[in-house]
């Protein structure tokens, strides 16, 4: 026979002070928790929606990010007839070359950060279907003038359409807002190819080349195409896994996220233990008790290991609310691996707050766990003689 529920409810009550202390401590751990798995979820959503599997980022071989590749026009003007890549109905080929640069931007409030600069032609808007102009205009070609992504906004300096944007050698008119449906494109600043090479000084080379492949095509034989053709000489992949690959900064602020909720946990575990211990010492009659009425030893553990459990999924509840008021929040966060700024917004998934939960109600079965071994393990005499 078990105990009821209600009992564990109005112990609870009664001892409002520790209680709220207990459930305070595990409340700060699942918000801290929520908030740093709702910033690796943003990081992860905007980089994972940057890329279509229908298209290929071809780079120098060897190379793992853009902006540690290079190559010549002549192996671009090799590799963009290949008959596996789409061509529009104009006859044009879906091929875009692209030149990201990283430049100084100065932050709103002070401090400056590094933006990429891509530089392409029009046709990137086609390779990149993801990517839109929202407000404004596309850049025109060999102009000083820029579209700027949306996620940049109200973070940085010069930003608002009509603005002048200082960055490299010279000035930059912003014409446009672009949008990339949360994916990293929202983070950049796009401008033509021709100009940035010749702000950067870079050369006329290009850093990487997108294609779109055409329906139907076997993407594999070209990637296979690309690096075995003596004139071309360049390494391929989808953008799925180039970004996947990409993710690694996620990847690590999740590990530190789930070490520094581990090492808080631990605190609220004994904070969770100290609560039900004295909850047992203080009820050592009623234990006595509820074994007089017939209650076995296995309920009066189960009854004090559930009474943990719903001081600690009370607690998680009120962690993730305080941390609700992050989702959705735009920020921006430095990546180590193209050492740029990268903006999103934090992600609150309905898989964290399980998670969220799920963290609670360890802690809370931890914390009750040797404290329900003792309530079950007192002589029924001796419990009773404090009476």
């Amino acid at each position: 026979m078990a105990i009821p529920l209600k009992y564990n409810v109005r112990s609870l009550l009664v001892r409002r002070v520790s209680t709220a202390m207990t459930a305070g401590g595990i409340a700060l751990v699942v918000a801290v928790f929520v908030i740093v798995m709702a910033l690796v979820a943003g990081l992860n959503s905007a980089i994972a929606d940057t890329g279509s599997p229908d298209n290929l980022i071809v780079l120098r071989k060897g190379a793992t990010t853009e902006t540690v590749s290079g190559f010549q026009l002549d192996q671009f003007d090799a590799l963009k007839f290949l008959p596996q890549i789409r061509r529009e109905a104009d006859g044009e080929v879906d091929v875009s070359p692209e030149l990201p640069v990283q430049a100084l931007m100065d932050r709103i409030g002070g401090g400056r950060d590094n933006i990429v600069v891509r530089g392409v032609l029009p046709i990137a808007l086609k390779v990149h279907d993801k990517v839109h102009i929202i407000a404004g205009r596309m850049f025109a070609p060999s102009m000083n003038e820029v579209v700027v992504g949306k996620g940049l906004l109200g973070h940085y300096k010069d930003l608002s359409l009509g603005s002048m944007l200082h960055f490299g050698r010279g000035k930059w008119k912003v014409v446009g807002i672009l949008s990339s449906g949360g994916g990293s494109y929202e983070s950049e600043v796009w401008a033509d190819i021709h100009n940035v090479q010749d702000d950067a000084q870079r050369g006329k080379y290009y850093a990487a080349v997108r294609l779109k492949l055409a329906p139907g095509a076997d993407g594999a034989a070209l990637i296979r195409r690309l690096a075995d053709d003596p004139r071309i000489n360049l390494q391929g992949q989808t953008e799925p896994d180039y970004y996947r690959d990409q993710a690694v900064v996620a990847n690590q602020m999740r590990a530190l996220g789930m070490i520094v909720a581990v090492i808080m946990a631990v605190g609220a575990i004994f904070g969770a233990m100290n609560t039900m211990y004295a909850a047992v010492s203080a009820r050592t009659t009623e234990i006595g008790t509820l074994r007089a009425l017939g209650f076995a030893p296995g309920a009066v553990m189960s009854s004090f290991l559930l009474e943990s459990l719903v001081l600690s999924l009370a607690a998680g509840a009120i962690g993730i609310m305080l941390a609700m008021p992050i989702n959705g929040l735009s920020t921006t966060f430095g990546n180590f691996v193209s050492f740029s700024t990268l903006a999103f917004n934090f992600r609150v998934t309905f898989t964290i707050v399980i998670e969220a939960l799920l963290f609670a109600a360890v802690m809370g079965v931890v914390g009750g766990w040797l404290p329900a071994r003792q309530a079950m393990k007192m002589p029924v005499v001796d419990a009773l003689r404090s009476l």
